[in-house]
């Protein structure tokens, strides 16, 4: 390894921990023997900054006079403390990395790359405008509203900055479009944690939770974003008729929409609802699964971005039913984690039952999975990936300064 680093990773989300992007990287850079700043926005604070340790990272929480899912960094009192922070913190940071570009995070980066003339770096994880989640994710009235901003913060800073790194190929080539040179470019996927999300049997993991020993179970994933539902319980309906106890395993805080979507189909009863879990009980609850469903249709925003459940299914060591999308596609075709199935309900069943009726198929694709987590998308493996990217920006002589003002 090259000298550790001193960075500042400045992102709009809030403070959870193991849950958003920048912690973990932050974390797994802490590990590689590198310091990091971690700035954020506080969950509910509206006054005053708290600093604070988790994992070796260092964490400042930034006030924010809105609430919920606004309180995601359009507050320009959030910035103006941020700005504040950033005047007087004179650690020799060796550069910023931005985690999203809207107004909180984008316009303190440029603040502190310009004053001490620093390079900075953004990452992308998301495809929201130009028909992306802003599509399915916000009310009807938002994108009338607010799509052109979003669409100008997600896009306007690309290529002013020294590096960027995305999360999907299609975020990739879309910053190529906005003139973002492909060697300035890291693809950096979401990572795994097999050292937490361990392959336990199911029987021990059903014990713990208080799930049936015999049922069949199928695991579906999320914090509270249920997208692509439809053809899971429309397969599930199909698969009901011949394993009558089968269920429906989800985590996580499911909206009233998932609800009517398993009523019109009749499958409530083959539903078990976890609630939002403690990030050190969803292990023990996933693993309770036969295999996990992952709906991925061809999508513009599933194109542009990474599911972070996959590396969580395969981790567990069991196999997965999704859609040929995206780099899913890829991920299924080069490492064999499981079943790719037409976006039609009926074969996503098959594809569901064909690995319930053959057990050692499932032991084979969840073999694979588990390799595949402990090596090819662990996080030590990518932040070896994304540490050498620093590397080779702070030690580029071929492009411009990236300080610039803010216009």
């Amino acid at each position: 390894m090259n000298k550790a680093l001193n960075i500042l990773m400045i992102g709009h989300h809030r403070k959870y921990r193991n849950s958003t992007r920048a912690h973990v990287i932050a974390k797994y850079l802490v590990r590689r023997g590198h310091k990091v700043t971690l700035l954020v926005t506080a969950n509910e604070r509206r006054f005053g900054l708290v600093e604070s340790e988790w994992d070796g990272v260092r964490i400042i929480e930034a006030p924010d006079l809105l609430w919920g899912r606004l309180r995601s960094g359009w507050d320009p009192w959030d910035l103006a403390w941020r700005i504040g922070y950033l005047s007087k913190d004179e650690s020799p940071y060796d550069l910023v990395h931005c985690f999203e570009t809207r107004p909180t995070t984008i316009y303190a980066a440029l603040y502190y790359c310009h004053r001490h003339h620093k390079r900075f770096l953004t990452d992308w994880i998301d495809w929201v405008g130009r028909g992306g989640l802003i599509t399915v994710n916000r009310p009807k009235w938002y994108g009338p509203l607010f799509g052109g901003i979003e669409t100008y913060y997600e896009e306007a800073f690309r290529a002013r900055a020294a590096g960027l790194t995305v999360i999907a190929s299609a975020l990739a080539q879309r910053a190529i479009g906005l003139g973002v040179r492909p060697d300035r470019i890291c693809h950096l996927p979401g990572g795994t944690m097999p050292d937490m999300f361990l392959p336990r049997s199911q029987v021990e993991c059903r014990r713990k939770v208080g799930l049936p020993l015999e049922d069949p179970i199928i695991g579906y994933s999320s914090s509270d974003s249920h997208l692509d539902l439809e053809i899971v319980m429309a397969a599930l309906a199909i698969i009901a008729r011949e394993y009558p106890n089968v269920k429906l395993l989800m985590t996580g805080q499911v909206k009233k929409a998932v609800l009517d979507l398993a009523k019109a189909y009749e499958v409530e009863r083959h539903l078990h609802l976890s609630g939002f879990l403690p990030f050190e009980e969803l292990p023990w609850y996933l693993g309770c699964a036969d295999l996990f469903v992952m709906p991925f249709p061809d999508t513009i925003y599933n194109r542009g971005r990474w599911p972070n459940k996959i590396g969580d299914y395969m981790s567990i060591g069991r196999p997965t039913i999704s859609n040929p999308y995206g780099d899913i596609k890829r991920v299924f075709e080069d490492f064999h984690v499981g079943l790719l199935a037409d976006c039609d309900p009926q074969d996503f069943a098959q594809k569901i039952i064909t690995v319930l009726e053959n057990s050692s198929l499932a032991t084979k694709l969840g073999k694979n999975a588990r390799r595949v987590a402990e090596t090819e998308f662990s996080w030590e493996e990518l932040i070896r990936r994304l540490e050498a990217f620093y590397f080779q920006i702070l030690g580029r002589t071929d492009l411009e300064d990236s300080s610039v003002a803010i216009n």
